[in-house]
């Protein structure tokens, strides 16, 4: 390997002959390159700079999974030799021919890196060459880089500047000793003239695309030259920098600022220097930008950096995208007046596959089902506004675990010692004071922080509380409680015979779990709780509620104020232990009570559908849906309700419908055969078919039972999805739509609809009670929508008790990093308040039960004690 390495195209890597090397004294092994491609197309090498050939034992590569600060894979170079002034080239095993025929041998563990992987060189264990920063930073993603030939020393810390980046799947030079150097630097003035220069402005219009280009066109033929003062410089999220206009054109509806995309990750501009850049104008995925060449930018000079531009919507901007459109590139600021309202905490977008935060102009994006029927024109309308509405907050480079980059102190602070941080981020929050540079990608508006953020940036819009807010106290209250996968058989409880532990994975994760959970049920100071997600591991002592049972009782002074739970014998065996479980899944619904308010009369399980459809086959005849589907029983114990009318008899039924995240038969099948072909039109998600089959199947079962009826729980299902209309007042004239049961169904191996499925004509006139009292109430946060999943339906009869109906947001608004699990929270402290002991808030139904029939009820009763007086 002792040819030259050829000329680099204008990818930042020239032609170097290995003889001009200088020759170290000793030999020096070093990664020298690192290949990042499409796809599989990922390569390492390895350089030995002496005159000796060096053996490769005790030396080892490894890799760190999204920078996580250990070494997770590991690949021996034990028996390998390089020869003098050579190298050694490692190709992942899927990667293409022109990699793998410069390869020595191929792996695709180690070499299954991104460009967040650190990549190590181990000598004896220990740090000898890296490329790469732990933390999870996007360092090299989707670039090669290949060492400068001024440095090609190990180094236990990895120094960016050593290494110059070339474009995706750039393999040229790879399998030879070599460096790489940076080309002769750019002089925007030629012959002692300056370029003619193009406004700012004038690249991005007035309208969304640039009007230099033609329509149709998303790069221009011709380069033009631009000189602006840098605003900001991205290496991650972007990878370039950002121009402000020297001059303001007075014309609000032409942006000041534009970005310049190099595709490089190092760069010595910082903000306030002024530039001229060399470039053609794209547009990018809808982004108006110049795209500059390889090396053509040049430093003119130092100015004030720019100060951010407040966004202002304008009368005449017919939305808020438009509004933004006009900021596009700029360095901007967020207000008080502009509302940006946290609609998401820090938590993961499923389009940029990072985590950021996500907020909407003037109010939190309800999900489009939640108050309009699903499918609807009002709902598609809905979702329409959210998009418009929408703006994501990134960081320049990926978070690391448990860390809010443009806020330090997140989580970090407990001032009064009250086992509650103050710096937090709540849903619907107002961020005022957030500075950053205005990008587009992934189809929406994203501002990448410049500034940091403390707690005074926040304003509280619906600040934290210590129990729920109702409008007056009633005498009996329900209430509907997910506790997020409550495990206790890893931690000495009873075995679960129905599948892995879905909770904590170590004892200390469960003691965090367990007391966040237990501070907000005792806050919550319900009479009857309806509880899913609860380890199905048996109703003995040592099951899963049985252990939160005595966990509250235990913090409970007044023994007339404790809980006892629902048990019943399942198995038939005329024993209620830990051999009986409700239904076959590994998690499974439970009813706390206090003996001293209500009476259990009736413990009783209703067995809600199974769905055994045929299989659905995709065009080779693979299996992409086995048409086995279930559903998890509901609980639903009847009370006599103490001290109170004649008419206490109360039925509480429990549920945990299936999840819109599974794949029932009507979402696989095509729609030629009765399907949905894999489609979601009306953003119910998946199996809401067998969702309303076992609405169907709660409202025939319950019909029967006197007295009245509560039902509650994780319908997943929002406020105006099919199952819940088919509970309440659905009739296809008032909605317009038509609502259709799964197919092939059963309970208890008895069919329910059969081939056709069922076309439901009816509903069964349960009360949203929730809704009803609160119109834009919601309990969960999806993306960045939020909407009802936890539901409190009540039948006719409960109507005029009800005192208030809310859901306390103690859960679905507070961030996903102060939940009880250890995994992505990094070295975040943990807090044992009943802040996110789930990911779903509780809902409480307050009623007054007693002496609430009304003066009405009130003087038939006086006229009848007189009346039994004078008999």
């Amino acid at each position: 390997m002792d040819r030259m390495k050829q000329q680099l195209t204008p990818t930042l890597l020239a032609a170097v002959v290995a003889s001009v090397l200088s020759t170290p004294a000793m030999s020096e092994i070093i990664i020298s390159q690192y290949v990042e491609g499409s796809s599989n197309n990922k390569a390492i090498e390895i350089a030995n700079t002496g005159e000796t050939q060096v053996s490769l034992d005790g030396y080892s590569l490894a890799k760190s999974i999204n920078g996580d600060g250990n070494w997770n894979s590991k690949l021996s170079l034990d028996d390998k030799v390089i020869q003098a002034k050579s190298v050694l080239v490692i190709g992942h095993s899927q990667s293409n021919e022109d990699i793998q025929n410069l390869c020595d041998f191929l792996d695709n563990d180690v070499l299954g890196f991104n460009g967040n992987d650190p990549i190590a060189l181990l000598k004896n264990g220990q740090v000898h060459d890296i490329i790469g920063d732990m933390g999870g930073n996007n360092f090299a993603k989707d670039v090669t880089l290949t060492r400068s030939q001024d440095d090609f020393s190990p180094s236990s810390h990895y120094q960016a500047s050593n290494w110059l980046e070339s474009d995706k799947n750039d393999i040229q030079g790879l399998g030879e000793l070599n460096g790489g150097q940076a080309p002769e630097p750019f002089a925007c003035e030629q012959d002692g003239h300056e370029p003619v220069f193009t406004s700012i402005q004038k690249i991005q219009g007035e309208g969304s695309r640039s009007p230099l280009l033609e329509d149709g066109d998303f790069i221009s033929d011709q380069e033009v030259y631009v000189k602006g003062i840098v605003s900001a410089v991205t290496r991650g999220l972007t990878k370039g920098f950002y121009l402000q206009a020297p001059d303001d054109d007075g014309n609000p509806k032409t942006s000041e600022g534009l970005f310049v995309e190099t595709n490089q990750s190092q760069s010595d501009l910082k903000p306030g220097d002024l530039v001229c850049v060399k470039g053609k104008v794209q547009e990018y995925y809808q982004q108006t930008q110049l795209k500059a060449g390889n090396n053509t930018w040049e430093k003119l000079g130092e100015h004030t950096p720019p100060v951010a531009t407040e966004i202002d919507m304008l009368a005449d901007d017919a939305s808020f995208e438009q509004t933004l459109e006009r900021y596009e590139g700029m360095l901007v600021r967020t207000t008080a007046d502009l509302d940006m309202r946290v609609t998401r905490t820090f938590g993961y977008d499923y389009d940029a596959k990072r985590n950021n935060l996500a907020l909407a102009k003037g109010r939190v994006s309800l999900h489009p089902n939640q108050k309009f029927a699903a499918g609807s024109e009002r709902a598609k309308q809905q979702s329409t506004d959210n998009s418009d509405r929408r703006l994501f907050v990134e960081s320049d480079h990926k978070a690391p675990n448990g860390v809010i980059p443009y806020y330090p102190d997140f989580g970090l602070t407990d001032v009064d010692q009250d086992g509650s941080t103050e710096d937090y981020i709540r849903i619907g929050d107002t961020i005022v004071g957030l500075e950053g540079v205005l990008s587009y990608s992934y189809g929406d508006y994203r501002l990448i922080a410049t500034n940091t953020l403390s707690k005074d940036n926040f304003i509280r819009r619906y600040p934290r509380t210590q129990q729920p807010e109702v409008e007056e106290k009633g005498d009996l209250r329900i209430a509907t409680f997910n506790v997020l996968n409550y495990f206790n058989s890893p931690f000495g409880g009873d075995n679960n015979p129905h599948g892995d532990n879905r909770g904590a994975k170590t004892y200390a994760e469960f003691e965090i779990q367990q007391a966040k959970i237990v501070n907000a049920i005792l806050r919550l100071d319900a009479d009857i709780i309806g509880l899913m997600e609860i380890e199905n591991n048996g109703l003995g002592e040592n099951g899963a509620i049985a252990q939160l049972v005595e966990q509250l009782n235990q913090r409970i002074d007044n023994k007339k104020d404790r809980y006892t739970f629902v048990a019943l014998d399942t198995n038939g065996d005329g024993i209620k232990d830990k051999n009986d479980y409700i239904g076959t899944d590994a998690i499974t619904t439970g009813v706390l009570y206090r003996p001293k308010v209500a009476k259990l009369k009736t413990p009783r399980v209703i067995e809600m559908p199974s769905q055994q459809a045929p299989e659905v086959l995709d065009g080779d005849g693979k299996v992409i849906e086995d048409g086995k589907n279930y559903q998890r029983n509901t609980l639903a114990p009847t009370f006599k309700i103490k001290g109170k009318n004649k008419q206490g008899l109360l039925t509480v039924a429990v549920n945990h419908f299936k999840s819109k995240g599974s794949k029932c038969w009507e979402d696989a099948a095509p729609i030629d055969e009765g399907g949905q072909g894999g489609q979601d039109l009306d953003q119910q998600g998946a199996c809401e078919n067998f969702r309303v089959a076992a609405a169907v199947a709660l409202g025939e079962a319950l019909k029967d039972i006197p007295g009245h009826k509560v039902i509650l729980g994780d319908l997943n299902a929002y406020g105006k999805e099919d199952p819940l209309l088919v509970l309440t007042d659905y009739s296809q004239k008032q909605y317009g739509k038509v609502i259709k049961a799964a197919r092939n169904t059963y309970i208890g191996g008895v069919e329910q609809f059969g081939d056709q499925g069922e076309v439901i004509h009816h509903s069964y006139g349960y009360i949203n009670a929730v809704a009803t009292k609160h119109p834009d109430n919601w309990s969960f946060s999806y993306n960045d929508e939020v909407g009802a999943l936890d539901h409190i339906l009540i039948s006719p009869s409960l109507e005029k008790y009800v005192v208030d109906a809310t859901e306390w947001h103690i859960n679905g608004g507070e961030s996903t990093l102060f939940e009880y699990s250890d995994k992505y929270t990094g070295n975040l402290p943990k807090y044992s308040d009943h802040f996110r002991s789930s990911d779903h808030d509780p809902a409480v139904l307050e009623l007054k039960m007693a002496g609430s029939f009304g003066l009405g009820a009130v003087l038939s009763l006086f006229g009848l004690a007189l009346w039994r007086r004078r008999k």
